[in-house]
């Protein structure tokens, strides 16, 4: 119970990402009347796509409904949902909702409950199939693995909102600070490794500074050391000084 509450803070504000961008992400075009298929009670089919972080990220799971199109497939879906980024090649899923994962874990495909590799999304959808987007250990089919994570996030404030960014890492024991930031791959510290340089790219001006905290709690100059439990929430938030 302890470890669900600390993530809440950082989990309100991912949520409330994937609610935003699954309201305004494209979706596919709707069919005309005529081309919808109806069932017996008159309700149109639809095709669902659903959004399931599991025990890697606890209470994360949204549903995005598409009106049934002929034609369409697997990759097409993927792609107007509006949330999920696919690598250059298309061979997988690079990010969701701003959410990426460590080189341990990865978003797995699942059609009907069962697993759909990369090379199958041509496949053409029926009218009330169910997409389940999700993450998994590398190599494995399973929907819900047990494992424990940790929760990078990065807020840019009101001045840099496009810096907001997740990232989820498959807990390790005795994983610190300075382990997190540094695997995250967004984060740049100074060469002795005691500070943050940039996040994302972006180094902050004469006025602006990095506020790290762990689960809410402002960390000091020392704090990189720290080593870190399951489920624990880092956050790094540009402020004004």
């Amino acid at each position: 119970m302890r470890n669900r509450l600390k993530w809440l803070a950082g989990l309100v504000i991912l949520m409330a990402f994937f609610t935003a961008a699954c309201a305004d992400g494209g979706t596919i075009d709707k069919p005309d009347p005529s081309e919808e298929l109806q069932s017996e009670d008159g309700e149109a089919h639809d095709i669902t796509l659903t959004i399931d972080g599991g025990t890697f990220i606890p209470d994360v799971k949204r549903k995005l409904h598409f009106d049934y199109t002929e034609g369409i497939t697997v990759l097409q879906a993927l792609e107007s949902s509006g949330i999920i980024e696919l690598a250059e090649d298309r061979s997988k899923i690079q990010s969701v909702g701003a959410v990426s994962l460590d080189s341990t874990l990865e978003w797995g495909v699942r059609l009907n409950d069962r697993e759909l590799p990369s090379g199958d999304w041509a496949k053409l959808l029926k009218a009330g199939d169910n997409i389940l987007v999700y993450v998994k250990t590398v190599g494995s089919a399973a929907v819900s693995p047990n494992g424990a994570s940790l929760l990078l996030t990065v807020n840019g404030g009101s001045q840099n909102p496009q810096l907001k960014r997740y990232f989820v890492h498959q807990y390790n024991e005795n994983t610190t600070v300075r382990d997190l930031l540094k695997r995250s791959g967004l984060v740049e510290l100074n060469k002795t490794g005691q500070y943050i340089v940039s996040v994302n790219g972006y180094r902050p001006d004469d006025t602006e500074a990095w506020v790290l905290k762990v689960n809410q709690k402002k960390l000091l100059s020392t704090g990189l050391d720290m080593r870190l439990k399951p489920q624990d929430n880092v956050e790094i938030t540009l402020v004004r000084k």
